[in-house]
């Protein structure tokens, strides 16, 4: 058994596509496929047509589509049947033996066993558990619904009479819907279509009417089949008629399962490298100098406080200031300098959104710090022009008074 790939144009090699299953006998004299059920060979190389299926089924659209016909498969099998004969010319020619050959095949080998390695033993340990995934389709049940659909088609006039007598003529006279709205419907655009609007969901757009929750809110109420109308909305008027409609729902948790497997993977997945890896370290001999050297060059609290007051951009002093809070969390700077993140973006910037986002952290994050109790007096008089003061310890004494 030997896995084979294809001498294709590169933007197949790129997508990495290979077909396994294609057979080396042992005994050359014996095939291990019945020969009516052969697609090719080469030596005691079998490709079966089952094999040769499975290859075109894995192809890309357009690449399936060329070869899905009998002549496609014909050279589907010649171009694989080219391969293995190169195969077996580059080891007659010793092409292995060349060292830059080596070299590839050395780190081919190397990224193949990296991939397992993290496949198997790393990435596997972030899959999620079937009860965290549970608990996110319950909580996150928004995501997991399709959206009702409705299909539905009419006749657009500016007269509200001329659609009545239209109707009439439906209902009483037996002539068409699509023929009346083929010949008199005013909307332009699903005129020709005999006024068919497409599938759309409610609230959403909708061909020929654009965006109107008066249209919308009338189809809601219609059964398929019947006609309704004339309709008033922004536009003018319309004779309608829903032609299909599927209910909203829930996706089936086992459908969507590993939807969920795959998003909870995500974000755990660097906090689950970096933790087997810091394990993994201790039984090797490793330095990341670079980190070395770039912890060597960061400031510290002190001095990125400092830095930050004597910046005259306000977008730098949120960023030096939201450094300290990022690396230095339990430091007695930081919840200083969360606060005047929430100061700048009020009085500077005058983003009260964020300001109050900012100040409410605060107190979530420091609730026994001294700038809690400041925090809350700026969300309390956000609206209002704050007194001057020097320093932080200045502002406290006169809020301090105020409250007296």
């Amino acid at each position: 058994m030997r896995a084979i790939r294809i001498l294709l144009p590169l933007s197949l090699l790129a997508a990495g596509l290979v077909a396994g299953g294609c057979s080396r006998s042992d005994e050359k004299t014996s095939l291990d496929v019945p020969e009516d059920q052969l697609a090719a060979t080469v030596e005691d190389w079998q490709l079966s047509r089952a094999q040769l299926e499975e290859f075109l089924r894995r192809l890309p659209e357009p690449q399936r589509r060329r070869f899905d016909t009998p002549q496609g498969r014909a050279e589907l099998a010649l171009r694989l049947m080219q391969e293995e004969m190169s195969y077996l010319e580059a080891q007659r020619l010793k092409l292995d033996d060349d060292e830059a050959v080596r070299k590839q095949i050395e780190d081919a080998t190397r990224t193949i066993l990296v991939s397992e390695y993290l496949r198997e033993y790393v990435d596997s340990k972030a899959r999620p558990t079937d009860e965290e995934m549970h608990a996110y389709y319950e909580t996150h049940s928004d995501q997991f619904t399709v959206l009702a659909t409705i299909r539905a088609q009419h006749v657009f006039s500016k007269n509200k009479e001329k659609l009545e007598e239209i109707k009439v003529r439906v209902e009483e006279g037996g002539e068409k819907f699509t023929t009346m709205a083929h010949l008199y419907s005013e909307d332009t655009i699903t005129k020709a279509d005999g006024g068919d609007l497409g599938y759309f969901n409610p609230g959403g757009y909708i061909r020929g009417v654009g965006y109107s929750q008066t249209f919308t809110d009338a189809l809601e109420q219609m059964e398929p089949g019947k006609i309704y109308g004339p309709i008033k909305w922004e536009q003018g008027y319309s004779l309608v008629r829903v032609n299909d409609r599927e209910d909203a729902r829930l996706r089936p948790y086992d459908e969507v399962k590993e939807e969920i497997a795959s998003q909870l993977s995500r974000d755990k997945l660097e906090q689950t490298r970096q933790t087997h890896f810091a394990e993994v370290q201790t039984r090797y001999q490793a330095h990341n100098y670079m980190q070395e050297s770039y912890d060597s060059t960061q400031r510290g609290p002190e001095e990125l406080f400092q830095f930050a007051q004597n910046s005259e951009d306000p977008q730098n002093r949120i960023n030096a200031f939201q450094e300290i809070v990022d690396k230095f969390p339990d430091d007695p700077h930081a919840p200083h300098a969360m606060f005047m993140i929430g100061f700048v973006y009020a009085e500077e910037m005058k983003d009260f959104v964020m300001a109050d986002r900012t100040f409410n952290r605060l107190i979530q994050d420091y609730p026994d710090s001294e700038m809690a109790e400041t925090a809350r007096w700026m969300l309390q008089n956000l609206d209002k022009p704050l007194p001057k003061f020097e320093d932080l310890d200045d502002l406290n004494r006169q809020i301090e008074d105020q409250s007296h």
